[in-house]
C-alpha cells in the first residue's frame, strides 16, 4: 500500500502537473476529477481543488498483452515520473515503476494530501442598517457582498481571466452583478462586478461545497433586493 504524501499551500494561485515519463498511460485523480497526461506536458489542475483538503493520485495504466505487443512494449516495465508545482515553483518529484501482469491493471505513482490555506484580508463585517441593506452607499454594498462571498465555505479567490465565460445570476437594482460559470469539470466560479463593470471579486468552490454555495447566493439575492 502506498504512503500519503502530506503537503500544503498558502494563498495559492496554480497547482500545475508536469508528466516526465508515462508508460503506459498516465493520468491524475484530483478529488472527483480526471485528468490525463501527455509526456513532456504541463497541467494546472486548480480548477478542481478547494480550500482544504485534497486527494491526488498518480497513476499508470498499463495497455493489454496484445496492446502492448503491438506497440513494441512487451517486455518492458511501467513507470512513471511526475512533478508538481505550486504557484509555478516545483515542489516535489514522484516516480515508481515495477513489472508488469498480464493483463491492463492500474499503479499508483504517489498519493498526496495537499491541504490548501487561504489568508485573505477580509473586509470587516458591514454593520446592520436595520431591514434594508439598500438604504446604504453602493461601496458598502459591494464590501457587504464581498465579506459574503469570502465567507461561503470552500471559497478560493482566482483571477479575473475566466469572468469573460460568466453570465448575469444577480442584478441589484444600482446595477451590481454578480455573474457565475461553471467550467468543464463542473467547478462553480462567482464574479463581482461595479455599476462600472468592473470586477471586484472572483472565485471558485469544489463541488462538495455547490448545495452551500448556490444557499449564500440566494441569501444576498434576498439581503440585496435583486431585481
Amino acid at each position: 500500500m502506498e504512503s500519503v504524501i502530506k503537503l500544503s499551500a498558502l494563498n495559492t494561485s496554480s497547482i500545475e502537473i508536469r508528466l516526465i515519463e508515462g508508460r503506459d498511460e498516465a493520468y491524475i485523480l484530483a478529488n472527483e476529477h480526471y485528468f490525463s497526461l501527455v509526456t513532456g506536458t504541463k497541467i494546472d489542475i486548480s480548477s478542481a481543488l478547494q480550500k482544504g483538503v485534497n486527494l491526488l493520485n498518480f497513476m499508470i495504466k498499463t495497455y493489454s498483452l496484445i496492446e502492448r505487443i503491438r506497440r513494441g512494449l512487451f517486455g518492458q516495465d511501467w513507470c512513471g515520473r511526475f512533478e508538481l508545482y505550486i504557484d509555478g515553483k516545483l515542489r516535489g518529484t514522484y516516480n515508481q515503476n515495477g513489472g508488469v501482469f498480464l493483463g491492463s491493471r492500474e499503479y499508483t505513482v504517489a498519493k498526496i494530501e495537499l491541504n490548501i490555506e487561504i489568508n485573505v484580508n477580509e473586509p470587516p463585517p458591514p454593520e446592520k442598517d436595520s431591514k434594508n441593506n439598500n438604504s446604504g452607499s453602493t461601496k458598502q454594498q459591494l464590501l457587504s457582498i464581498i465579506y459574503s462571498l469570502q465567507k461561503i465555505p470552500g471559497m478560493t479567490p482566482t483571477n479575473f481571466e475566466c469572468l469573460k465565460y460568466s453570465t448575469p445570476y444577480i442584478i441589484l437594482e444600482n446595477n451590481i452583478k454578480i455573474n457565475i460559470w461553471k467550467n468543464l469539470a463542473k467547478v462553480d466560479h462567482v464574479f463581482l462586478i461595479d455599476p462600472a463593470g468592473n470586477c471586484l471579486f472572483a472565485g471558485y468552490v469544489g463541488w462538495v461545497h455547490r448545495k452551500k454555495f448556490y444557499r449564500a447566493l440566494q441569501q444576498i439575492r434576498n439581503d440585496f433586493s435583486g431585481v
